[in-house]
């Protein structure tokens, strides 16, 4: 492979991400599967509940604890210095419980993160909406950052949803058959593209890979 073409939206190292207008968080899940299912193959998903400690003191963590250890078990706590977390890994067998907990939210304070937040993960090859078939020579796209496999969406649904992406695909040149597929997932994703986060990959006689914006 000598190219390759990604859309990042926003920068995950940036601390953005696409903000969802659909308040309605299970809408913006089930939106989400509904792309997934028409123009990917999954490769790997991951589940997570997280509910974090009031900035303010507003809302007491233990009396929702005992009812999240109760449902899924004892957490992982994390402390990053700023407010500190509990969090369950979920499947499909229990996402359900977990959309029930993320209610929650409409009773608790406004909080600088969560209070409560759903967030997954996947990761995924991209395919042929119309033909199911999988585009070829993903698997030759370069990992660039090692926090993020090609290609991946993290929606993390809490009082207010977001959605960051990193899309690669095996394109290396944009054509009118390239124009048409953009066209079709912008159609069905639960957020619009930005304009400026295209980039063109390409290869060195080294082997180093640089990229440049594009615009279509």
């Amino acid at each position: 492979m000598k190219a390759f073409i990604s859309y990042e939206g926003l920068p995950i190292k940036s601390g953005g991400a696409h903000t969802l207008t659909n308040k309605n968080q299970k809408e913006n899940y089930n939106k989400t599967l509904e792309f997934l299912n028409d123009f990917t193959q999954i490769k790997a998903e991951e589940i997570e509940l997280t509910i974090y400690e009031s900035a303010h003191k507003n809302y007491s963590v233990l009396k929702y604890l005992i009812k999240l250890i109760f449902s899924f078990g004892f957490p992982k706590m994390r402390n990053d210095g700023f407010l500190k977390s509990w969090s369950w890994n979920l499947s499909q067998k229990n996402i359900e419980k977990g959309f029930e907990f993320l209610q929650l939210n409409q009773q608790l304070p406004n909080n600088p993160f969560g209070p409560i937040s759903l967030n997954i993960k996947w990761n995924f090859y991209f395919k042929n909406s119309t033909t199911k078939e999988v585009l070829p020579n993903q698997n030759l796209i370069p990992q660039i950052d090692f926090r993020i496999r090609n290609s991946q969406i993290y929606l993390r649904m809490a009082e207010k949803s977001t959605m960051s992406v990193w899309f690669a695909f095996p394109f290396e040149k944009i054509t009118e058959y390239e124009k048409e597929y953009f066209k079709k997932l912008k159609l069905n994703l639960p957020f619009n593209f930005s304009n400026n986060h295209w980039k063109l990959w390409k290869v060195s006689t080294k082997g180093n890979w640089t990229s440049q914006k594009i615009e279509f």
